[in-house]
């Protein structure tokens, strides 16, 4: 067994002057061409998901099943939104510029790139991926507010074959990762129905890898593709296993019939130490893991009764048990990869139930009858926590630890756990205020080091719709879009800063932990090139690196 430690706190940027841009802080590092040889080339790795993506269609389907799948088969024009990692940089986008006034950015294309059926990319497929963003139903494009300026479009258009130029009528600091999505095949996709097409199952990207085959709860293939236009990968296939339970996904890594977990339970970990089979590295993961409150709901509108709830919860006790210590109590809504992330700068919610208590009693919701439940008007105060059936990412254990700890201060609660493809649909993509939860188990990872990406989960306009939590302050939108348009980086992250001190106290979810996640490969592979990185839906910078060594 090899130990390696991986930093959470990889460099987000890389200060490079480009010609006649603004100033609008750390600009984009200039992507750069590094050859790179097949030490071995062949072999098939095989590694699991919890359950079967609700999509592969890149523009529809963003949850993590789905995610961990077609970012080996899609590439974005640009690096550093969310999902696709903390470096930001060009993918697609072989160099770029923007306008002196900032309203005009011009991306020039890698030439040559090919789907997966042979055709060019060209720059109509970037207009239209996002365009298609813009103009479908909220609900199939979670991306679409990133395309917006207030509730008019971004204009897009292709200059030539390999040019791609936005225009829009503001500057825009957080431009570069908002387009940070899967480009889609203008040829393939065009005239499919978006939630149902064949595309979703039989998608073709521009990745390292191409789909074949996918059997409903059993597994996906990829194989390697041969014209990827980074270099053919060194591995031949690409398997993704559906197991549901992570404990049955640590026994079959040991049995060999997975090669790689990137995110094992922290009690298992011991089971591959001092095993020269395989080699585990420990990263601290762009993530942060919440407990929603759905502010519809008139049982959470008074903010005592959040802040309560908040302050019942031994966050700490929670990474122990969930996590079994393989994480770090968080204090804010962003994640720490944000540049103005202190781990100490807020504070006010370390455990205490005697204080959890006040606060509800004097938001009116107390034990009146002396049966040891908090009650209203005469009947039970009671929240049911929704979370995911299935082990996926700790949802169900946590909300399992909660529903404790809200007990112990009287509060009746409830657990109901439903399907991840239809949660996902119902909570996620549709922006819409009806929604089926009180309280819910939820969070995220990869987002990136761009603040702005958060703008989707908080700001609620006329012209967006609901956010997942309910969530509307006017003071945070207005924040949110003079950030947009403040072109110095100091002054830019200030604002952020005012829009974090405000979520957190007001608490439109009440945030836990993010992950530090144990990853463990076979010693028959060797990803040393292909650079672990777990700010990346592949988990790697190079998928395409990924060599047997033996």
């Amino acid at each position: 067994m090899r130990l390696k430690l991986v930093s959470g706190l990889i460099v987000l940027l890389a200060i490079v002057v480009l010609a006649g841009s603004p100033s609008l802080g750390p600009t984009p590092i200039a992507a750069q061409s590094d050859e790179f040889a097949c030490p071995t080339t062949g072999g098939t790795l095989i590694t699991a998901i919890t359950d079967d993506p609700v999509s592969l269609n890149g523009i529809y389907a963003n949850d993590g099943a789905s995610v961990a799948v077609l970012s080996f088969v899609f590439n974005p024009l640009t690096l550093g939104g969310e999902n696709w990692g903390t470096e930001i940089t060009g993918d697609l986008a072989e160099s770029w510029s923007v306008s002196e006034d900032g309203l005009t950015w011009t991306f020039n294309l890698h030439q040559g790139v090919k789907w997966h059926d042979g055709e060019e990319l060209t720059a109509e497929d970037v207009v239209y991926t996002f365009q298609t963003i813009q103009t479908s139903e909220a609900e199939i494009a979670p991306f679409r507010p990133r395309f917006m300026q207030g509730d008019e479009p971004i204009q897009f258009e292709a200059a030539d074959d390999y040019t791609v130029v936005a225009h829009l009528t503001s500057p825009n600091a957080s431009f570069f990762t908002d387009i940070s999505v899967p480009i889609v095949p203008k040829h393939v996709l065009e005239g499919q129905d978006l939630r149902e097409g064949p595309f979703n199952r039989a998608p073709v990207g521009t990745g390292p890898f191409k789909v074949v085959e996918w059997n409903t709860a059993e597994s996906i293939v990829l194989e390697a593709n041969e014209d990827y236009f980074r270099g053919r990968p060194c591995i031949d296939r690409l398997i993704f296993r559906i197991i549901p339970d992570e404990q049955s996904q640590v026994a079959a890594l040991q049995t060999g019939e997975l090669d790689f977990l990137p995110n094992i339970p922290g009690a298992s970990v011991p089971t591959f130490e001092g095993n020269p089979d395989f080699t585990i590295s420990v990263a601290e993961q762009d993530s942060l893991f919440h407990m929603f409150l759905n502010l519809a709901n008139p049982k959470f509108q008074d903010v005592r009764v959040r802040q309560a709830l908040m302050t019942a919860i031994d966050r700490q006790a929670v990474v122990d048990i969930v996590r079994q210590g393989y994480g770090v109590v968080h204090n804010s809504h962003f994640d720490h990869v944000v540049p103005f992330y202190q781990q100490d700068k807020l504070g006010g919610y370390d455990y205490d139930p005697e204080r959890a208590g006040a606060l509800l009693d004097e938001a009116g919701i107390s034990d009146t009858d002396g049966d040891g439940i908090r009650d209203v008007n005469g009947e039970p105060w009671t929240i049911t926590i929704t979370s995911f059936a299935g082990g996926f990412r700790d949802y169900a254990d946590y909300a399992v630890v909660v529903q404790a700890f809200w007990q112990d201060i009287g509060v009746q609660t409830e657990l109901e756990f439903g399907d991840l493809s239809t949660l996902v649909e119902q909570i996620y993509q549709e922006r819409v205020v009806d929604k089926p939860y009180e309280a819910h188990t939820s969070g995220w990872s990869v987002i990136g080091p761009e603040p702005n990406s958060y703008a989707n989960f908080y700001m609620w306009t006329d012209a967006l719709g609901p956010n997942i939590p309910n969530y509307r302050n006017e003071e945070v939108n207005q924040l949110f879009e003079a950030a947009r348009l403040e072109t110095d980086f100091d002054a830019r992250m200030a604002i952020y800063e005012q829009i974090e001190a405000i979520l957190w106290e007001e608490l439109p979810t009440l945030p836990l932990y993010r992950n530090t996640e144990p990853a463990v490969l076979s010693s028959r592979f060797n990803i040393d090139d292909a650079v672990l990185d777990i700010s990346l839906g592949t988990n790697f910078r190079h998928p395409e690196r990924i060599y047997q060594s033996e």
